[in-house]
């Protein structure tokens, strides 16, 4: 990175200099960080001179003014003005490292949060309209079955393609699952779904098995025999919620399984354990979709609401 684009002053260019040797070598970051870190405290520095503000005299308020700044000007995102404050905070270590400063004032501001966004789902009435859609032939009962173990469980498209025959627990009506980074999990499953996925094993797997490949170990099959791919299973998904005029993909069951759940009164660790999450803060944003369906609902009936 060069300094000479910025309004910086000789001192200024060396403090910058000095950070980014920081970052490398003390602080042990990589050179893409030690690049965007030095840009925009070199930005910052630019801010400051521009309304003659001294760095030991820095608050709270002037960086979130200066971060104020960049969204109106430049209309960076909330995903860039979190790395913004990032690199400031980092800064502000090196200042207080180098007893520039007294205080790292960058902590003091909050980070900014991205506006929530709540995932897609559909209602009950709509899955069981959707649950009917499958064509009622071989390949359209291997993918009833797929779907609605899909639903049932809340499982990943791609956790469930790589099931194999093996991952298959009748007696405890279960079916164990490897979720990201290899972990095991043990999903429960719906007497709906049971009785699918059951069907499926006694009457339309043998049939899609291979004559050449007996040993195939994959649960579900594609129309040749071997592994169900996700990619398959996505456009089959689609061509279904086409025909029925439904907004939805495949990743809209596992939404929905969630949201379903918690509207009937699951807790939240109960289906942060199904779902496989291993952050609970993931699993928190169905209750966030249970709250804005009570709040429609809320919106419609009430006799408090004007006419």
């Amino acid at each position: 990175m060069t300094t000479n684009e910025y309004e910086l002053s000789d001192v200024d260019k060396e403090l910058i200099r000095s950070f980014g040797d920081t970052i490398s070598y003390s602080f042990r970051l990589s050179e893409k960080t030690r690049e965007v870190y030095t840009r925009e405290a070199a930005l910052f520095l630019t801010f400051l001179n521009r309304y003659s503000l001294k760095l030991e005299e820095v608050g709270s308020s002037d960086i979130e003014k200066y971060i104020i700044e960049r969204e109106d000007q430049e209309g960076i995102t909330t995903r860039t003005a979190g790395k913004v404050l990032s690199s400031l905070r980092t800064f502000f270590r090196y200042l207080k490292i180098e007893k520039i400063v007294e205080a790292n004032p960058a902590k003091l501001v909050e980070k900014p949060k991205d506006p929530l966004v709540l995932p897609k789902t559909i209602s009950e009435d709509e899955m069981e309209e959707l649950m009917k859609g499958f064509d009622d032939d071989i390949l359209g009962r291997r993918d009833y079955a797929l779907f609605e173990l899909i639903y049932s469980s809340g499982m990943r498209i791609s956790e469930a393609v790589g099931l194999d025959v093996s991952s298959w627990r009748r007696e405890e009506k279960a079916i164990s699952v490897i979720g990201k980074r290899n972990k095991e999990r043990i999903v429960f499953v719906g007497d709906i779904a049971f009785e699918a996925v059951e069907e499926y094993l006694r009457n339309t797997r043998p049939r899609l098995l291979s004559k050449k490949n007996q040993k195939e170990p994959a649960l579900f099959l594609n129309r040749r025999g071997g592994r169900l791919t996700r990619q398959a299973a996505h456009l089959r998904f689609q061509e279904c919620t086409s025909r029925l005029g439904l907004e939805a993909t495949i990743h809209t069951l596992r939404h929905s399984f969630a949201s379903h759940m918690i509207k009937n009164g699951a807790d939240i660790r109960s289906v942060q354990e199904m779902l496989g999450h291993s952050d609970i803060k993931t699993t928190q944003i169905y209750t966030q979709l249970d709250t804005s369906t009570l709040l429609e609902a809320y919106d419609k009936f009430s006799p408090f609401e004007d006419d």
